[in-house]
This record gives C-alpha cells, sequence and structure tokens, in this order.
C-alpha cells in the first residue's frame, strides 16, 4: 500500500497547509467475523482493518507504521489454533479462551488477576464457568469503590447469577498489591512480582490475567527469562500498551526515544507470541467503531504511537494465549 501523506499543499515539507481535505469514512478491504452476541467480545482468526484514504493525523512517522503491522502480526492466531484443536473457543469480554485449557480437576487449578476495576468480570467468570479460585491484586483502585476488593462481593456462598452482583461461586481473596517487575513499595503503594505469585504453583495450574496500564513490559521480559514460570500458566490474558508512561520508569527511561521504547515493547511481544500461542484479541473489536472523519476532521489529532499503514491505532488492545503444550497434547 502506498504512504499515505496529509492532504495539503506542502511548503518547506509540509510546514504550511493551505487547504485540508476532510478525511472519508475508513474502507475495508476484507471482510470482519460475524459475531454472535456480545459484539464486542475479543475474536479470533486474523483482524480485519480498515484503512483510510485521507491522513487524519498531524503527523505521519514511518516506524510507527512499521511497528504497528508488526504488532498486528503478532497478535494474530497462527494457522494451528483452531477451534477443533481447542475444543471450542469461548469469547468474553476482553479474552477469547481455548477451551481444552480449562479441562481439569477446578480444585488444581487457579486464577492470578492482576489490575481490578470496580468490577473483575474475568476473575467472577472463571469462577462461575469453570469453578476456579481466584487471587485478585490492585493497589489503586479504593476498595469502598470495589466489592471484590472490599471483600464484599459473595464468597462461596452458593451459586451466583445475573441479578447477584459482584459474585464468586468458588473462593477468592484480594490483595492491596499491585503488579511489577520487581518486589517493591514505590510512592506508597506495594509491589509484587509474577515469579513471587506463581511460587509454588505446579506445572500449567494457573490462569493469569494482567491488566496493569503499561507496567506490563517489566513483568513479561522477566516472564521471557524464566522457563519454570512460563511453564506454570496455562492460558494468558491481558491488555497491553504502548508508549504508556510508568512512574517507576521514569528516570530509566528519560533518555530513551519514544521509538526506542515501543521497539522494545513490540519485540517483547512478539517474543511472548512465539513462547505462548496467541487465541485471539479484540483488535478487530477495537475497528468498529473507529471513525476518523467524525473524530479527525480537520487532521488535527495526534498520531498514535502505533498504527497500521492504513491508520488504524493499534497502541492499546487485549489478547488472550495458551500455553503451547495445550496445542501439541491429544
Amino acid at each position: 500500500m502506498p504512504r499515505l501523506l496529509p492532504a495539503c499543499v506542502v511548503v518547506l515539507g509540509c510546514t504550511a497547509i493551505k487547504q485540508r481535505t476532510t478525511p472519508a469514512l475508513p474502507e475495508l478491504h476484507c471482510k470482519q467475523q460475524d459475531q454472535a452476541p456480545p459484539m464486542m467480545s475479543s475474536r479470533t482468526g486474523t483482524p480485519c482493518l480498515p484503512e483510510i484514504s485521507v491522513w487524519p493525523y498531524k503527523s505521519n512517522t514511518e516506524w510507527s507504521a512499521a511497528l504497528g503491522e508488526r504488532v498486528v502480526k503478532a497478535a494474530t492466531p497462527g494457522s494451528q489454533v483452531t477451534e477443533e484443536v481447542c475444543q471450542g473457543f469461548h469469547l468474553y469480554g476482553d479474552s477469547a479462551w481455548c477451551l481444552k485449557a480449562f479441562q481439569n480437576e477446578p480444585s488444581q487449578l487457579l486464577g492470578l488477576s492482576f489490575g481490578i476495576e470496580a468490577r473483575d468480570m474475568w476473575s467472577e467468570t472463571v469462577s462461575k464457568m469453570f469453578k476456579m479460585p481466584t487471587k485478585l491484586f490492585d493497589c489503586f483502585q479504593p476498595p469502598e469503590k470495589s466489592p471484590a476488593l472490599a471483600m464484599t462481593a459473595k464468597n462461596a456462598q452458593g451459586p451466583c447469577d445475573d441479578r447477584s452482583g459482584p459474585c464468586y461461586e468458588t473462593h477468592y481473596e484480594a490483595n492491596r498489591v499491585c503488579l511489577g517487575g520487581k518486589r517493591e513499595v514505590f510512592q506508597g503503594r506495594n509491589y509484587t512480582t509474577l515469579t513471587e505469585q506463581l511460587a509454588g504453583r505446579g506445572s500449567l495450574s494457573t490462569h493469569v490475567k494482567i491488566d496493569v496500564e503499561g507496567s506490563e513490559w517489566s513483568v513479561l521480559e522477566a516472564l521471557l527469562k524464566n522457563e519454570d514460570d512460563m511453564k506454570k500458566i496455562r492460558t494468558l490474558d491481558m491488555e497491553i500498551h504502548f508508549g504508556f508512561h510508568i512512574p517507576q520508569e521514569e528516570l530509566a527511561l528519560a533518555a530513551v526515544s519514544m521509538e526506542d521504547r515501543v521497539t522494545r515493547e513490540v519485540k517483547i511481544l512478539e517474543e511472548l507470541a512465539q513462547k505462548f500461542a496467541v487465541t485471539g484479541s479484540n483488535v478487530e473489536t477495537n475497528s468498529v467503531g473507529w471513525r476518523p472523519d467524525r473524530s479527525c476532521p480537520q487532521q488535527q489529532c495526534e498520531e498514535p504511537p502505533v498504527h497500521t499503514k492504513g491508520g488504524f491505532p493499534v497502541n492499546q488492545f487485549a489478547i488472550s494465549f495458551v500455553n503451547r503444550a495445550y496445542l501439541n497434547s491429544q
């Protein structure tokens, strides 16, 4: 695809814009998945993403598009991740679960959920669907706004239904601790590591969810260096963030360019997709409401740190993985 340029009369490298063209409606050159409800859940398969004919951003950085294409490639499930191999998928919210990985005696499994909002639907769902005990971790969400963190949600007190509110059919515990690259106290908040929470766990015994607003990269970097920890994880559900500002890393990254920061993060994602198998993401789902012709009608929007060649931003999305041992087992 030819490189898209701002629709302008260029003076000295487009330092002056004489006229603007309103971005047209994004176009699809592929077919998006026909999705049964819930429509906004993660999806399996190759993401079908829209492209634009008129650039909506103030700038058009070559490395942002190149890295964005690598991100989409890394977030695309391989041909071996099929419904037959997985014995079905369950698509729910930010997760695309390979159901084969959830077949076991529930008492042997544990769900670890890092990053909690007022309500943590991931841990509630694995408790309800798979009768799995869970541990929750967050040091930012006020407990008074989260029944789960306050330990006032129903806790192993019987069946849950849609009218139950926050409810766990199996035992859960909440911890006022955040996930980070190292065990520390930072700005008055306690941080733990993934290795610390996986200690003592058996092989393929733990389902993990991570949504820590950009702090995931140091966590993943450490994980990829620890074969024992990787062997303990059955599934990994994450929300990933490219180019986010992380207070703990401010000094270390102060002299690092945005290009180098995002390049490091993309490399981590690519390596993770080699070690684990991608089962799905909400990259395609996020594109459903993308309308730069409305949000950036005068090409006034800031360029995202990573985007496709067609302009679609991929700097934040949810992605799911399964341990490759489940794709190779009978």
